[in-house]
């Protein structure tokens, strides 16, 4: 897939190798032998038929005899054989005399399919409900006529070269009974056969290189757009849309068979790829896109299938609809992956034009909108709460909402994946912070997945021997995060529960998994927070700074450098603690106060650190730092006006007076002097001497006059020497 940078392993409950090969067998039994015969001519087209064998070169799909096929419904090999180990189908490769197994190992080794996949191609079969099936029963000849040359069909499609010269012909046969009448697939459409014609054969064959479809027209364009089959590329084109696809479909192009095919048309094109809504077609596109890029294609463009339309929905069926292809394939939410060509002019520099992007906050200051997000604190401080009453704020649409220090910029839908925390107490959470209901007007939707009550967690990224990969589930949902529109948050609770890597200790799985988050939140337009865990410290240890905090962030340095932005959350030491609940009035409790703060930005963000409380009847730590830093000042200037107070107080009663603002007696000048209060030391003259204008104004203080030629400039008590004329100065200061 177009974002799929790793390949897949299998995880969670996956097939232990017994009951792989119990199913096997299952789907020996119950597929009909018909349908096993018609999967095998579909995937090797250039096969023959003769009597009871199916002839073909191997296992690529080459022309030849070299392997063969008992297909004999009647024959006790059809379905096992010596030495097979379940399998069915036996083959017999002539030049090694090593037997293929069956049609799953045939499926396996020739379309590259997992038996996971294999098993859903035949889910109609070997679901439960019972069911007749006629054609496993002793037939005749269960084998249509081979087509030739000569044998008519219903329609042709020519692939040509650039000059118009015929390369190969594909030929399309309804499938009909033996009434004469068409037959029907599992999923009720026409029954139809292709095969490919080249010149100078009387049977099927693929080309030597396999061309692409319409090749002129693609030389002709700049945008082209790939479908599976020619009769989507012809409606498409007959649309007035450039459009091409490769021989064969699904069945034929595979990781094997791609160095059989040419995508050199491609170069310098842009490609958009509309693949079938089904699960191969979807594998089909991501194998394309691959190819084409390695092709030189300027760019490729991937669409996704909107929801709602049913299973192998296409563009004829898009076209027949009335569709509006021209918003489909131009949407803004396509992902496009481009080739770097450093000679093209694009690249330059004086493409920056007119006013720069503005740069979004999810939380202004704190969370940039867009990018990958990592969330660390340590086991019970209370992450998950943080991050549902956020996303709960971000889908309300309520303005001035609060949230990890910062007021909620973007309002959109959100999506919570939580690996620990079941249904159970998620409603618990979700009544505490809303006990109201309001959560039942948002404007938005926000959907809560609790994985304990949904099969257990999916792997985001997993690891095997070296290659980083992503899962199958996570493909799948990742599908439908695309087709999401106003989608600003993706959670994932935590990190440890998603990533089958060691990202604790390699820097590599790091830089996949951080490399795979910025994709995603880049091609959903949402910020995807991970919580993550910090490493635990000895309990007299305390943490005083972010720096401190972003070194004990678990794991390498690769996950903090990955992402745009990092915010760490820290329990503060338990005497400030008890000091800031008694300011605030509130009861201390172990891990009820911590600090917080962006440890890690790419682009603005505030670094203040902000300090959380607890609230006792949500759990939820609020940010109170206003509050706090309010009381402080509050209580820090009380205590500096007293000390200022004081001071003018003695020096009045020493006889070493001070001023305002004259001279070298003024508070300001006076605060240097080594017997000046250690609390005024240091501050600005405008502080000073608006302290002296507050204790004036408060009555407390007055401005006398000590001679009949100098002014009222000095500082005493209103009660003082000075205000009773007993002041009597003792130094040699100009206040004489």
């Amino acid at each position: 897939m177009g974002y799929n940078i790793m390949s897949v392993v299998r995880f969670g409950n996956t097939t232990s190798s017994g009951s792989s090969h119990n199913l096997v067998e299952e789907i020996s039994a119950r597929v009909p032998k018909s349908e096993q015969i018609r999967v095998l001519q579909d995937t090797f087209p250039a096969g023959r038929v003769h009597g009871n064998t199916f002839y073909i070169g191997s296992l690529l799909g080459n022309e030849g005899q070299s392997l063969k096929i008992d297909i004999d419904p009647r024959s006790p090999h059809f379905m096992r054989g010596q030495d097979f180990n379940g399998h069915f189908m036996r083959g017999q490769d002539f030049n090694g005399g090593v037997g293929i197994g069956g049609i799953v190992k045939i499926l396996m080794e020739s379309r590259g399919l997992k038996l996971s996949e294999i098993k859903e191609m035949f889910s109609q079969y070997l679901d439960d409900s019972p069911r007749i099936v006629r054609d496993n029963a002793p037939v005749e000849n269960p084998i249509k006529p081979q087509y030739n040359i000569n044998s008519p069909y219903d329609a042709e499609y020519i692939y040509t070269n650039a000059d118009g010269e015929v390369l190969v012909s594909v030929r399309r046969y309804n499938v009909k009974d033996i009434a004469g009448n068409p037959m029907l697939n599992t999923k009720g459409k026409p029954k139809k056969e292709f095969r490919p014609f080249v010149d100078g054969s009387a049977y099927s064959k693929f080309p030597d290189v396999r061309p692409l479809y319409n090749i002129p027209n693609i030389l002709a364009s700049e945008r082209v757009i790939w479908v599976e089959g020619e009769k989507c590329a012809d409606a498409l084109n007959h649309a007035g849309y450039t459009a091409t696809c490769t021989i064969g479909g699904a069945g034929a192009l595979t990781k094997k068979t791609a160095p059989q095919y040419d995508f050199s048309p491609l170069h310098g094109k842009e490609l958009i790829i509309w693949p079938d809504n089904d699960t191969a077609g979807k594998k089909l596109a991501d194998l394309i896109q691959d190819l084409a890029l390695s092709a030189g294609a300027k760019s490729v463009t991937m669409l996704t299938p909107p929801q709602g339309k049913p299973d192998q929905w296409d563009a004829a069926d898009a076209l027949s609809e009335g569709f509006n292809i021209s918003d489909f394939v131009h949407a803004k939410s396509n992902v496009t992956k481009s080739n770097i060509n450093l000679l093209d002019d694009s690249l330059l520099i004086d493409r920056f034009t007119g006013p720069a992007p503005e740069q979004k906050f999810l939380i202004d200051g704190t969370f940039p909108l867009g990018v990958p997000i990592l969330f660390a604190a340590a086991g019970d401080a209370g992450k998950g709460l943080m991050t549902l009453d956020m996303g709960m704020k971000i889908a309300s649409g309520a303005p001035m909402s609060h949230a990890f220090g910062g007021i909620v910029q973007e309002f959109g839908n959100v999506v919570i994946f939580t690996a620990e925390d079941d249904e159970a107490e998620m409603h618990r959470r979700i009544d505490r912070l809303d006990p109201l209901g309001a959560r039942f007007d948002y404007k938005y939707q926000i959907r809560i997945v609790p994985l304990p009550n949904v099969g257990g967690v999916f792997p985001v990224l997993t690891e095997s021997s070296g290659e980083f990969r992503t899962s199958e589930v996570f493909d799948r949902i990742y599908e439908q995060m695309l087709q999401m529109h106003d989608l600003k948050l993706i959670i994932f609770d935590p990190l440890a529960s998603f990533v089958h890597a060691d990202v604790n200790a390699d820097p590599a799985a790091g830089a996949a998994l951080t490399g795979l988050l910025a994709k995603t939140a880049t091609e959903t337009g949402a910020s995807v927070l991970v919580c993550h865990h910090m490493t635990k410290i000895k309990d007299d240890t305390v943490v005083k700074t972010p720096e401190q905090a972003r070194n004990l962030i678990r794991g390498t340095t690769a996950l903090v450098d990955g992402v745009r932005s990092a915010f760490a959350l820290w329990q503060v030491d338990t005497a400030r603690g008890q000091k800031t609940c008694e300011k605030l009035g509130v009861p201390y409790q172990r891990n009820t106060c911590f600090d917080g703060a962006v440890v890690k930005s790419n682009g603005p963000a505030s670094r203040i650190v902000r300090h959380f409380i607890r609230d006792s009847m949500t759990g939820l730590l609020e940010d109170q730092t206003d509050a706090i830093e309010a009381l402080e000042r509050g209580s820090a200037r009380e205590i500096k006006m007293e000390a200022m107070f004081d001071w003018i107080v003695e020096s009045e009663r020493n006889g070493v007076a001070l001023t305002h603002m004259s001279g070298n007696n003024s508070v300001y000048k006076r605060s240097e002097d080594a017997d000046a209060p250690e609390s005024l030391q240091g501050l600005s003259k405008r502080v000073l001497e608006q302290y002296v204008r507050d204790l004036q104004a408060a009555g407390r203080i007055n401005k006398f006059q000590l001679s009949a030629a100098g002014g009222k400039i000095w500082l005493g008590a209103v009660d003082g020497d000075m205000s009773r004329g007993e002041y009597e100065p003792t130094t040699a200061r100009d206040n004489v």
